[in-house]
């Protein structure tokens, strides 16, 4: 398996953790709008790792659960408990697919029918209010301004015989229109394909020139880069910032099904060739004279191909090329080299347009000025002062007072010094702000009425704009606040005529050519530079690289690493390796002072000894830490556990987890998820009752289940309370003699406690019909198994009718473990310190036989004394030291306290504990050997087992 497949695994598994909490969060939530947003992101990045390989299953799951979180996000009050529940099977079936790829080493095993049966289901959350699927977005162009919904407002003197010109960037030279004219004419329903790649996409595998090029059907393409003019130092190459304009000869269906994997960044738009000729440029209503513009179309009109030709090259050769007219004369042109009649037409109503000369009608006599419309003529008549407030029509105060200050920041520009060297390029700004303001409001007939006073001031003149500026700002409306009064300069300069392109007047006013590349957003770029100033030139392309800065931070490095577990268990072998090394030392001492004779040396290598410690203690106190891991890391599976488990009981339960930061070794940690999972799952299924039962008890309809986790001393302490209806003592009597588990005497004898920990045992449960979730009696016994291989205990307390608490008590960590060394018999063997209480020496005559068992007292408490030759059925007896007293190693065996009679204590040591392994795994009395100092082998007795 490739380390790019490892690390999408594990951040696959962190992203369903987050989207788990996040999913039950919704739930909780009473505003969840927030939490939605969040959801949402988690989900588009899990999307965008499995663009890395090929999992289309994985894919088509993941494109449909994120069509469904951005609509919901969208529609907070529409999300339900059935779509919770839908996600989660999602995830669960993600997270199964991370399993078998570990298991095949990267070879993807999908349920493909699962896959698809997911997808239909979470594509039928995608319904608007009226019921309606929700699809992708595909917009359809046409003569019939009802029929169809564009994305620009007709302009108000547009006649309905012209169709609306194909909105396309302004890179889109008018060469290359004329070959998407060319490719399209002939296709009976050509399709424009706007694809907009995500600016990250390189990070998610996709290739989107390679995607674009191979569109079906294509017969034109065309590549926008925003950034096209920024120097190269300062662009980002992980960034993709281009976008793909595409004319294909393809379905609908087709396209969207190659796009399958990137739907929501496309737009498809039908539409005809007629709509490909657009009229750009700079406009200017006089640059072809009314007698000449009629002699055009009365050419057209008589399908004179020669005298058009004629008319129009003549007409071009007196204007300059940047003017609207021009651009709309070279489309009759063209058009009429590839005998477009119906395209000519159209074109030429754009040049009247352009005049604001009314439409031609070709099929009838000419047409007048008497047929102007009423609003034709309105514009037309009016002088700026007089149009100046209709700017202000139709808008909301708060609309209003935004274009106050807009148009107030650019009169105060105008206004400004203009001794500088920059003074021609602020005024042009002005301008070029004030004609997208009439854009962006669809006030077109606006901007004609004011056109040459924009042009005036194009050309250094900004007497005629500023007049018409003052008297917008002192007719407002009165829901608008007054501005302040501006001092009012005397001498305002002519400066010298200026006739640049329309494109050089935008470059020069933004220092590049940075302007917008979708027709739609051009009015947004000036207004947000009016009303928030920018101060540093970088500011507007810093704000455009904030994702990816967040991905490669700049002012350091990350602080966290994930390391191959494999590595730090090669680190605990090694520094158990150093541990035993370092137990050799004080053998080493001993044996030069006493066989030698050279007590300097021994106290040289005790010195040594002791700073060899230090740091070995400090390197294993520093490799356990990296081992060591929260609870949270099995907690967090809890309230989806719960969630699931409730709902499908018709129970209502509260859960709380306490002590999410209690650390502990990653083996303890690990071992306690499936202990606590059966435990979990009979509290909720056992424990606690349902509502109506509670209720009927005096309680809450809400059952309460803490998970609680603490820290006492070197151990860990995992506590499950819940207040269900507790555990029954005499029942469980009863339940343990009809299973055979304890016979009469023994049930007699039993305190409530001990009984109720009789459902420890194997086979034992009080379900009394087996469930899904419980009842088949290897629950409880399971765990407790598993606790005790880790050298943990567990005990149950219960109180009927008020709830139960189960107690599991763990060692901190298992890797390195800390002994009392015994001698017996001539043997060494070690005793984990955890179960050691005291060491003591009691008199031959104090000990007493009781029952055949030899006790005696210990501070007022009897104390059983077991000897350990006996039970490990040595032949010798125990030794007994020169005042006639045996050693006895007092331990704590589950609840009890029993004291082990040893020949001598050889001190304390900290071992590597190795497992018992091959034939040695049926010595139950032993749970592992390590090597000490002397090179020999310790065994570690099982108190449990032999006691």
């Amino acid at each position: 398996m490739t380390p790019l497949l490892l690390q999408f695994i594990s951040e696959t598994r962190d992203l369903i953790q987050g989207i788990s909490e996040k999913l039950l969060e919704v739930e909780k939530n009473e505003d969840p709008a927030e939490t939605l947003n969040e959801l949402f992101r988690l989900v588009h990045t899990l999307k965008g790792n499995t663009g890395l390989f090929e999992f289309p299953d994985l894919t088509r799951i993941l494109h449909a659960g994120e069509d469904v979180m951005s609509e919901k996000r969208e529609s907070p009050s529409q999300w339900d408990h059935e779509l919770t529940d839908l996600l989660f099977e999602t995830l669960d079936y993600i997270s199964q697919f991370c399993d078998n790829l570990e298991e095949t080493d990267g070879e993807p095993v999908s349920d493909a029918l699962l896959a698809q049966e997911l997808e239909k289901k979470l594509r039928q959350h995608l319904k608007t209010a009226d019921g309606k699927d929700k699809k992708p977005a595909v917009k359809t162009s046409g003569k019939k301004k009802s029929a169809t919904k564009t994305r620009r407002s007709r302009a108000p003197d547009l006649p309905e015989d012209v169709p609306e010109s194909l909105p396309l960037e302004k890179s889109v030279t008018q060469e290359e229109r004329e070959n998407a004219w060319l490719a399209s004419r002939d296709i009976q329903q050509p399709v424009l394909v706007n694809y907009t790649p995500q600016t990250d996409c390189f990070f998610q595998g996709d290739d989107p020139l390679h995607l674009a090029m191979n569109t079906p059907g294509m017969v034109w393409g065309h590549i926008q880069c925003e950034l096209s003019e920024t120097p190269l130092d300062t662009l980002d190459p992980y960034q993709c910032v281009s976008r793909f304009l595409i004319i294909c000869d393809a379905s609908e269906a087709e396209i969207m099904e190659y796009f399958r994997y990137v739907p929501d960044q496309i737009q498809l738009e039908t539409f005809s060739a007629d709509q490909i000729p657009a009229v750009t440029g700079r406009g200017k209503k006089d640059a072809v004279p009314a007698e000449q513009l009629d002699d055009i179309c009365r050419a057209i009109a008589a399908k004179d191909v020669s005298r058009l030709r004629s008319l129009c090259q003549t007409a071009l050769d007196l204007m300059s090329p940047n003017l609207s007219a021009a651009s709309a004369l070279r489309w009759l042109l063209f058009l009429s080299e590839h005998d477009a009649y119906e395209s000519v037409k159209a074109s030429a109503q754009r040049l009247r347009q352009t005049q604001h000369q009314p439409p031609w009608e070709f099929d009838s006599s000419e047409q007048t000025a008497d047929s102007l419309s009423e609003e034709q003529q309105a514009v037309s008549g009016e002088s700026p002062a007089t149009t100046a407030v209709s700017i202000f029509k139709g808008l909301e105060a708060d609309e209003a007072e935004a274009l106050t200050d807009i148009l107030l920041l650019q009169q105060r520009i105008l206004r400004m010094d203009d001794g500088c060297d920059w003074s021609g390029g602020r005024v042009r700004a002005c301008a070029s702000v004030i004609r997208n303001c009439c854009t962006s409001l669809h006030r077109d007939d606006l901007l004609l009425s004011i056109e040459s006073s924009l042009e005036l001031a194009d050309n250094g003149d900004i007497r005629e704009l500023d007049t018409w500026l003052t008297q917008v700002l002192s007719l407002l409306p009165e829901t608008v606040d007054q501005p302040l009064v501006l001092q009012e300069t005397t001498d305002i300069e002519d400066e010298e005529d200026q006739d640049e392109d329309y494109e050089d007047n935008e470059d020069e006013l933004t220092g590049s050519n940075t302007e917008p590349t979708d027709p739609e957003n051009v009015p947004e770029t000036p207004l947000v530079t009016a009303t928030q100033p920018v101060t540093d030139p970088g500011q507007a392309k810093s704000s455009a690289m904030d994702d990816a800065n967040s991905r490669t931070p700049s002012g350091g490095t990350s602080r966290s690493v994930k390391v191959d577990q494999e590595k730090i268990d090669r680190l605990m072998n090694l520094i158990g390796e150093m541990t035993v090394a370092k137990n050799a030392l004080p053998f080493l001492a001993k044996r030069a002072e006493e066989m030698y004779g050279v007590r300097e040396l021994s106290r040289e290598i005790k010195e040594e000894y002791a700073v060899v410690n230090r740091i070995a203690e400090e390197m294993q106190d520093a490799i356990m830490q990296i081992r060591m891991m929260p609870f949270s890391f099995i907690s967090m599976r809890f309230p989806r556990l719960v969630r699931d488990i409730s709902r499908r009981l018709n129970k209502d339960i509260h859960l709380v987890i306490e002590g999410e930061d209690t650390e502990a070794d990653k083996n303890i940690i690990e071992s306690l998820a499936e202990p606590l999972i059966h435990i979990v799952r009979n509290s909720l299924d056992h424990g606690i009752e349902l509502p109506d039962t509670r209720i009927k008890a005096g309680k809450s309809p809400a059952g309460n289940l803490t998970i609680r986790a603490s820290q006492e001393a070197d151990r860990v302490l995992i506590e499950i309370i819940d207040d269900g209806k507790g555990i029954d003592p005499v029942g469980i009597r009863q339940k343990a003699q009809e299973k055979g588990l304890i016979d009469e005497a023994t049930a007699q004898r039993m305190t409530d406690r001990e009984a109720v920990n009789l459902v420890l045992l194997p086979g034992f449960s009080t379900a009394e019909e087996i469930s899904d979730i419980s009842g088949r009696g290897v629950g409880m016994d399971a765990v407790r198994s598993a606790v005790e291989k880790v050298n943990g205990s567990m005990s149950i307390d219960s109180v009927p009718g008020k709830g139960t608490k189960t107690r599991i008590s763990l060692p901190m960590s298992i890797s390195v473990t800390r002994v009392m060394i015994v001698e017996s018999d001539g043997q060494q063997m070690g005793v984990p310190m955890d179960q050691v209480l005291e060491t003591v020496r009691v008199p031959k005559e104090d000990i007493h036989i009781v029952k055949h068992v030899r006790t005696t007292v210990l501070r007022d408490r009897v104390l059983p004394l077991r000897s350990l030759n006996d039970l490990l059925a040595l032949p010798s007896e125990q030794n007994i030291n020169d005042d006639g007293e045996y050693a006895v190693l007092v331990t704590r065996v589950g609840h009890d306290v029993i004291g082990l009679m040893v020949d001598e204590f050889r001190g304390s040591a900290d071992i590597i504990q190795k497992p018992m392994q091959g034939v040695l795994t049926g010595l139950n009395a032993y749970s592992g050997a390590a090597l000490i100092g002397d090179g020999s082998v310790l065994m570690v007795l099982n108190l449990k087992e032999i006691l």
